[in-house]
């Protein structure tokens, strides 16, 4: 309950001490909370993954939800338009990393096709060389 109190009062985890509350509160793997975080966060990853401090919530997000949980993170951040611009954020791309290092099977395979196209234009961006410069795509 105390989580919920928490979660309500700090609807997003946009400040850096309510990011590391949030990332606590994951890192509890309480089955009943983490449940309450998809439904607060669901249809808000990619906004939350383009900002400083709750980027870092959306990866222990992908590292603490099960594979249902990380399908809709990763099902929401393919969905947008410009997916590369994503990319390119200066905090999203870590999103992106980390999505590719736990994400497996046909999941992982979709975030690969979305980034493949936009190689040759994304391995020119300071942010997103480190996902060429890892083997994130060829797990």
């Amino acid at each position: 309950m105390s989580a919920w109190i928490v979660i309500q009062r700090w609807h997003w985890p946009a400040v850096s001490r309510r990011n590391y509350v949030v990332q606590f509160i994951l890192d509890s793997k309480n089955q009943s909370v983490v449940m309450i975080l998809v439904s607060q966060f669901e249809g808000n990853y990619v906004q939350l993954s383009m900002q400083k401090f709750s980027s870092n919530v959306v990866e222990k997000c992908l590292k603490v939800f099960g594979e249902e949980g990380r399908a809709k993170i990763i099902a929401e951040m393919l969905s947008v338009h410009r997916f590369e611009q994503l990319m390119q954020d200066p905090y999203a791309n870590y999103v992106v990393q980390s999505a590719l290092v736990n994400s497996k099977g046909p999941l992982h395979t979709a975030l690969v096709e979305a980034i493949r196209p936009h190689a040759s234009v994304l391995r020119t961006s300071p942010y997103c060389k480190r996902i060429f410069s890892r083997a994130l795509l060829k797990k």
